[in-house]
């Protein structure tokens, strides 16, 4: 079939515009969305349709590609029907771009200043709706900027099946609402806002708090379940735009701290992981990056009890209570490290304190939280990670070694005396008695409670979701790289470069200066990464293995 006068190939069942989006040209739309059913109710996407030698108007999602068939795209009629068509979206739109979140993202916006820039003919009072109503714990709804799409009532019709949302009326009367008695308050909540196309269904959590052309972006990992969701991460850190920063709005769903950089999570589209969603746990997780109780400087137990201190100087006295420990036999010291690590943290950890000092007593298998649970849509069993990695490096006890099962009664009989814990909040493993039971105490965490401060010797703060870049492996076995949007806060550092500063110190340096280094080595210890580089891993990811037999094989 011909495209502006090219000829071009489509398989069998793609729509019109489908195809021209696959082939790079754009049409505009409201209502259609690859993920969900065709209902061709905003009428925008109008193209030129030759035919048996007949020309007509009609609206691309509901042509289906077939041989001989021939569309014109933009011309003169095309124009004069998508700008008749924005009149009436626009007839009773308020006129309020300057306060409207989605100014500068919105496709009626953009599609006014490409095939509308008129002045409304309109003479008649505009039709009002509901405004700011809140129809969800995270939703807030404008009926006047709804140009009743249907996207987010088809989203929970056929994504989520939870049918919290429905247009009813008829003629101009039509109205986008919540059913009778329901909310929107299911898992996947959040991307409704994503799917509306204009500004009607807007975000509590990043209502009024920054405009979207203040924002930069980076991709990265959803770090909060074993899928690995591929997420967006839209920060600000200009110091210029810090006026919105404290203010604690009725409507917010952030608590205000000192630190706002990372102003919302987006999902990314990768069919083979996540398609075009994300649950709203992955979307909000990220504030534990600015939270009020992040360890930014290390702690060190004195005299006059935790004081905060330089990393060197922690790290020294690691080093010296390592060193102690293991002269009495490495068994004494157990590591206890989360799958929360990426693989280049994890493979560090392993190469320091099992490679070098050969420490058996190493576990992963932190237990899941008994409130956490998977569903048939995205949230998967297991909250950690990168599980997969921890699996493939072998961080389980070797031989005389005591794993997080056996860990109390090791502590309990003296075994163990020495206890390093990375990003792992030692009482979700440990009875109070075991901690306090323990010689030495020695965390590397990313927050640090108020009521684990008596139960710590030594902590490192270590850097946080958005300060740093890696890699993870999802439990289906697909390698997935993140960036890093800015600088860790205070004195946190990846846990690789904790290792790398701690292993000199031991005198078992690990000759990493670097992350390339360190993801080199990682290629080379895990033989199913061998053939990958950071290059070619790619925003989408790849597959480590086609199925878990691979990994015996």
């Amino acid at each position: 079939m011909k495209i502006d006068g090219m000829e071009y190939e489509f398989p069998e069942g793609m729509n019109v515009l489908q195809a021209c989006e696959s082939i790079g040209i754009h049409i505009p739309h409201f209502c259609y969305h690859p993920a969900l059913k065709v209902v061709g109710s905003c009428r925008m996407c109008k193209v030129e349709v030759i035919q048996n030698e007949r020309k007509r108007i009609d609206i691309s999602c509901n042509v289906m590609v077939q041989d001989g068939l021939e569309i014109i795209t933009d011309s003169a009629p095309v124009r004069t029907a998508r700008r008749m068509t924005l009149e009436f979206l626009l007839a009773n739109h308020p006129l309020d771009c300057p306060i409207c979140d989605d100014a500068g993202e919105c496709e009626l916006q953009n599609y006014y200043l490409a095939y509308g820039r008129n002045d409304s003919r309109m003479r008649e009072v505009k039709r009002h709706r509901r405004k700011a109503t809140e129809i969800g714990p995270s939703i807030m709804l404008d009926g006047e900027r709804c140009v009743l799409c249907s996207r987010c009532a088809r989203f929970v019709e056929e994504i989520t099946r939870t049918r919290e949302l429905g247009i009813f009326g008829m003629g101009s009367s039509e109205e986008l609402m919540v059913n009778p008695g329901a909310s929107l308050d299911n898992d996947y909540a959040g991307n409704v806002v994503d799917l509306c196309p204009v500004g009607a269904l807007t975000d509590k959590d990043f209502r009024f708090k920054r405009r979207v052309w203040f924002l930069q972006s980076v991709p990265s990992i959803c770090q909060l379940c074993s899928r690995g969701c591929n997420v967006r991460i839209d920060y600000d850190i200009n110091p210029f735009h810090e006026h919105k920063r404290n203010i604690n709005m009725r409507t917010h769903r952030s608590e205000a701290t000192r630190y706002a950089r990372i102003q919302r999570i987006k999902p990314r589209v990768n069919s083979d992981v996540n398609g075009y969603w994300i649950c709203d746990r992955g979307r909000y997780g990220y504030r534990s990056t600015d939270a009020a109780d992040r360890l930014l400087k290390a702690l060190v137990r004195g005299e006059n009890g935790l004081e905060e201190s330089d990393v060197t100087k922690a790290l020294k006295q690691i080093a010296s209570g390592v060193s102690s420990a293991v002269g009495k036999g490495a068994d004494r010291v157990a590591i206890v490290v989360s799958p929360r690590l990426t693989n280049e943290e994890l493979f560090a950890v392993h190469r320091l304190f099992r490679e070098r000092l050969d420490m058996p007593s190493m576990d992963h298998r932190i237990p899941v939280d008994p409130d956490w649970y998977g569903d048939d849509l995205l949230r998967t069993p297991d909250p950690f990670p990168n599980r997969t990695t921890c699996e493939w490096l072998g961080i389980i006890p070797a031989d005389r070694g005591f794993g997080i099962t056996e860990l109390p009664d090791a502590i309990a009989s003296g075994k163990v005396n020495t206890l390093i814990s990375i990003l792992a909040d030692p009482r979700d493993y440990l009875d109070e008695t075991a901690i306090r039971k323990l010689k030495r105490r020695y965390y590397i965490l990313r927050q640090m409670p108020d009521d684990l401060r008596e139960f710590t010797d030594v902590a490192l703060p270590a850097a946080a979701w958005g300060e740093y870049r890696g890699t993870f492996t999802n439990f289906n076995g697909r390698l997935q790289r993140l960036e890093a949007a800015f600088e860790p806060l205070g004195d946190a550092r990846p846990v690789w470069r904790l290792m790398t500063d701690l292993a000199p110190l031991l005198k078992k340096p690990l000759g990493l200066k670097s992350f390339d280094d360190v993801f080199a080595a990682l290629t080379h210890k895990i033989s199913l990464f061998a053939d990958f580089t950071w290059r070619n891993i790619g925003d989408e990811g790849v597959m480590a293995i086609r199925n878990r037999q691979e990994v015996t094989a």
